[in-house]
């Protein structure tokens, strides 16, 4: 059944998935978020802060909204993809042509790089990360710190769950500050909602989110919420994004079809050029 107070045009020209992450459902991510970054319509929301349209992103995974954010933010220069989001072909088309150079960072080889367009791909740690100071006019890192400190076996890590994830969090934020340029820009995001623990990575509620956003003092903050439901995804406040479960993925199909966070807290955070 669609959606009550959906815009049937857009959900007519993107039907939600059957169910999430199978089947057809990485073409139907694909496809939307392709129409996203070449028509204003839908890419304007982002740019200028306005509300995203009813059933947007029906039945499909935060990246919808992440992307268009990230795109509407302006990553410029020499960048660093802290957590690899960066990697799929249709991604790095409309990235790469706003960039002077990228860098991609992650724990282990993926099935898909990119080498042939001069991306680069290091495999490390990224709270000791192997780049000179100052290094980087931008640092991405979507949906990534919400694992440090936690159990990262899915993704080729041979280390313990730490005692301490914010401690991970708190070092790993004071390396891409170290390699980022004066004046450069941290663009990240984190899942959002009540405080969730489910092994490989945790959902930041509001106490996680404010220790986040001290540690990234004294840069100037801009920050969104998105927030999903039966209509899709929409422009938030942090109130209400702050009551949102995440689906766990072996749950059944749930009633408003969310593929995985129901929220996302999205920081742009610029630094200063000198303190």
């Amino acid at each position: 059944m669609l959606p009550s107070h959906a815009d049937l045009s857009l959900l007519r020209r993107f039907p939600p998935p059957s169910h999430p992450f199978e089947g057809d459902y990485a073409e139907r991510h694909e496809a939307l978020l392709k129409a996203v970054f070449v028509e204003p319509a839908l890419l304007e929301p982002f740019e200028r802060g306005r509300q995203l349209p009813p059933g947007f992103g029906v039945g499909l995974d935060e990246r919808v909204v992440e992307y268009p954010w990230l795109l509407a933010a302006r990553p410029v220069g020499r960048a660093l993809d802290a957590g690899s989001v960066l990697n799929h072909e249709h991604i790095l088309d409309r990235f790469l042509p706003e960039l002077e150079s990228l860098t991609i960072l992650t724990l282990e080889p993926e099935p898909l790089a990119f080498t042939d367009r001069k991306i680069s791909y290091v495999y490390d740690d990224l709270r000791n990360l192997p780049f000179r100071d100052a290094w980087f006019d931008t640092i991405v890192s979507l949906s990534t710190l919400e694992h440090l400190g936690m159990d990262n076996a899915l993704y080729g890590s041979y280390l313990s769950r730490a005692d301490d994830a914010d401690a991970d969090l708190a070092l790993a934020v004071a390396e891409m500050q170290r390699v980022l340029k004066p004046g450069g820009a941290l663009l990240l995001s984190v899942p959002f909602g009540a405080f969730e623990d489910h092994g490989w990575f945790r959902q930041f509620g509001e106490e996680q989110l404010d220790r986040l956003l001290a540690l990234l003092e004294p840069a100037e903050m801009v920050i969104e919420f998105f927030f999903y439901g039966a209509d899709g995804w929409r422009r938030s406040d942090r109130r209400v994004a702050a009551g949102a479960s995440y689906r766990r993925a072996e749950a059944q199909l749930a009633e408003d079809n969310a593929a995985a966070a129901r929220a996302v807290a999205c920081v742009s955070a610029r630094f200063p050029t000198s303190v």
